[in-house]
């Protein structure tokens, strides 16, 4: 839409009023510029005035006078309108003008709901569907189990349990799902939304395995229950995926898309060969320190505690000096770091995955004191180890953290979050509220995300929201503050600029000292949290 319009021509226009009053011609009606359908956003502020003016050849600019009225109802104060739900909507300009003579249009709000990327944050991408004249009940995180209550199944098409995992392609990998079920009766397994095989599911605990080799490196694997007769309820408290070999994960390692450049210092950059199977850091001018200037480099591969790994690449130093590369969890954590000093030729290191070292594997390559250039190539890791290996996606629980005198507890009952606050500390950190870890696969950049909740509590409670990696804070895929009403609200924020894959969590701070005054115990609700694909009608 076009800015509001600033008239510039209203001496004139009084000049003239005057002429044709002393002339005695009849009141001339108002005008309304600028007045176009809008197209917008559900659950987002729209400026209904943007662009638009009232003018009267009398009275000059009436635009304060203007009044805007949206069928169905919505407020509209001071021009904004947030619309709750998509739809068309009838949005009325009118203005008098001193002579009592009316202008009015009517035009069409066009409202789109944002397009949703993932809405299992709560159950680590565990999600459910319908279809036919199945519907779901209830559904959702209920304390660390993700539980649903579905009817109205005929085949089992009708009601979908499914979740996207990032595996090996043309491996074979074994599904381990931890399930209680009311009911007995024959399922259907799926991948990628083609049936494989059928399973009996049993009154009770379930321990259900099945086997399947992906075709690609994604897959998306998915529970059929809609011919268990009558209305199911299901609580799904743990997913295993067991791979039985100990052979090369990464196996023609390419580099695209894999490394980034530490954004800390501005001389250095990072490169790929064409054909993908070497990365270049290249230092124009040191720093201050060793770790300001390096290439990160994301393997893609998950380090499953017990599970040792053979780690081996090609480094080349063109100028010969000194630099570090370093094997690491995840991108920024340094916790169980194998630093390698300046090697030269085939390095080979085995590192042993624990409980502290867990994450994503990482390599960083840094050389913040010199000016160098070092290549990395022909990357390679094989797990080294005879058992089998796996990944366990638990559903995980909310969890708070207090300190400074914060105080309170939190429950989640399908998919809505309960913080009972007995007291706010004084700093943001002092009442922390975390989602569980949940991961996110083939994001790409996080800047074309938005991530939305509703949200409301018994007092305003102002807050500041972050998206950090599951156990470190350093990216955050998103960050903001806001405040908190008494009536139930969308929130909305914009994600930053980082990698969008990976394990994260979303966290909620409510420590500070406007909130600290409350003498009185607090309840903050939160549910419906999405992350969605930012449109282009955010402009």
């Amino acid at each position: 839409m076009m800015k509001k319009v600033k008239l510039l021509i209203f001496p004139l226009v009084a000049a003239v009023a005057a002429l044709t009053a002393c002339a005695g011609e009849v009141n001339q009606g108002p005008e309304l510029i600028g007045v176009d359908n809008v197209a917008c956003l559900a659950n987002t502020a729209v400026d209904l005035l943007e662009g638009v003016a009232a003018v009267d050849l009398e009275d000059g600019d009436i635009t304060p006078a203007l009044q805007i009225t949206v069928t169905p109802e919505v407020e509209v104060e001071k021009g904004y309108a947030t619309f709750p739900k998509a739809g068309e909507y009838d949005v009325c300009y009118e203005v008098r003008d001193s002579g009592g003579k009316l202008a009015r249009t009517t035009v069409t709000a066009s409202v789109k709901e944002r397009e949703v990327y993932l809405d299992s944050v709560l159950t680590n991408g565990f999600a459910l569907s319908t279809s036919g004249n199945a519907k779901v009940l209830k559904e959702g995180l209920c304390g660390n189990v993700y539980s649903f209550n579905a009817s109205g199944g005929v085949i089992a098409e009708n009601i979908k349990l499914t979740r996207t995992y990032a595996l090996k392609k043309g491996v074979e990998y074994v599904f381990a799902y931890t399930f209680d079920c009311n009911v007995s009766g024959r399922i259907k397994i799926a991948a990628d939304g083609a049936p494989f095989a059928e399973k009996q599911v049993r009154t009770g605990g379930n321990e259900l395995e099945f086997a399947y080799t992906p075709k690609d490196g994604t897959v998306e694997i998915g529970l059929w229950l809609g011919g268990l007769d009558g209305e199911i309820e299901i609580a799904l408290s743990r997913a295993q995926v067991k791979r039985a070999d100990g052979g090369e994960l990464a196996k023609d390692f390419k580099f695209n898309d894999r490394i980034t450049n530490r954004d800390d210092y501005a001389h250095a950059t990072v490169s790929t060969s064409d054909d993908g199977r070497s990365a270049t850091l290249e230092v124009t001018e040191p720093a201050d320190a060793i770790w300001k200037v390096g290439m990160f480099v994301n393997t893609g591969i998950r380090l499953i505690s017990g599970v040792s790994y053979d780690i081996s690449f090609d480094a080349d130093s063109a100028l010969g000096n000194y630099y570090e590369i370093c094997i690491q969890k995840d991108k920024f954590n340094e916790e169980g770091m194998v630093v390698l000093q300046k090697p030269q030729g085939r390095v080979s290191r085995t590192v042993t995955a624990t409980d502290g070292f867990n994450g994503d594997l990482w390599l960083f390559i840094r050389s913040g004191t010199s000016k160098n250039i070092i290549t990395v190539s022909d990357l390679s890791v094989v797990a080294n180890t005879s058992i089998q290996t796996t990944e366990t996606f638990a559903i995980g629980q909310v969890e708070v953290k207090h300190s400074n005198g914060g105080e309170g507890s939190a429950v989640c009952e399908y998919g809505k979050i309960t913080y009972e606050v007995g007291a706010f500390g004084t700093k943001d950190n002092n009442n922390e509220l975390f989602t569980p870890a949940f991961t996110l696969l083939n994001g790409g950049a996080a800047s074309n995300y938005v991530v939305s909740f509703k949200a409301k509590a018994t007092q305003p409670v102002k807050f500041v929201f972050a998206g950090p990696v599951d156990g470190w804070w350093d990216p955050v895929f998103v960050w903001g503050s806001s405040e908190i009403g008494t009536e139930e609200n969308t929130y909305s924020f914009y994600c930053n600029d980082v990698d969008m894959d990976g394990v994260k969590r979303l966290v909620w701070q409510f420590g500070s000292y406007v909130n600290a005054e409350y003498t009185e115990r607090v309840t903050i609700e939160i549910s419906d949290i999405k992350i969605c694909f930012k449109s282009d009608l955010d402009g």
